[in-house]
């Protein structure tokens, strides 16, 4: 197959084919990673200036698919760690 140009030439463009969508791929996860590293970041935030004491993994009990805003709204009702995520829990069902 390496003899033959038109192959080998199909197989180049195949190889780029699946090296961009790799890569397409793997930007595509990186910026979701980002994004949800952001939203918790920003939950942190709000927890901290209004006193709450926070553990080492807050996001250990945040439920997978809640609207950035609704956890959020549950930052800013709570009274505690506990009260966030009982709040979070009773707002995914």
């Amino acid at each position: 197959p390496d003899d033959d140009p038109m192959l080998r030439s199909l197989r180049d463009e195949s190889r780029e084919e699946g090296e961009a969508k790799g890569l397409a791929k793997g930007l595509a996860e990186g910026r979701e990673k980002g994004r949800a590293e952001g939203r918790l970041d920003s939950v942190r935030d709000v927890l901290r200036m209004r006193g709450i004491t926070l553990s080492e993994d807050l996001s250990a009990g945040i439920p997978d698919g809640l609207p950035h805003g609704v956890v959020l709204a549950a930052a800013l009702a709570c009274d505690n760690e506990r009260d966030f995520h009982a709040r979070l829990r009773s707002a995914s069902g």
